[in-house]
């Protein structure tokens, strides 16, 4: 299980990299609750600097409470309920993007 520092540094790596356009997220909670993910994922997006788009897919463990931390949390993710519906947010994010 990661907790919200590990979460936080792998957003760190991911934005290093100049040719990452948008973060998806995929996770199925059992051992990770998706509460702690949300909050990990909340703290480190108030900490990038540029804004990517962020597509987040959460089953498991405390979604509930996982999606309503990152609903609360006044930044925007676009949060989808499956796989597929997940591949074309970011397919349409990352297309904005190079527009």
């Amino acid at each position: 299980g990661a907790n919200e520092e590990m979460i936080e540094n792998g957003f760190r790596i991911l934005l290093s990299d100049r040719d990452v356009k948008a973060v998806f997220v995929n996770i199925f909670g059992g051992i990770l609750r998706c509460d702690i993910l949300a909050e990990g994922i909340v703290k480190a997006a108030k900490k990038m600097t540029d804004r990517l788009p962020v597509v987040i897919r959460l089953e498991g463990t405390n979604v509930e409470e996982g999606r309503r931390i990152l609903k609360d949390s006044g930044l925007e993710f676009a949060t989808a309920k499956n796989l597929v519906e997940a591949g074309q947010m970011v397919a349409q994010a990352v297309g904005k993007e190079d527009s």
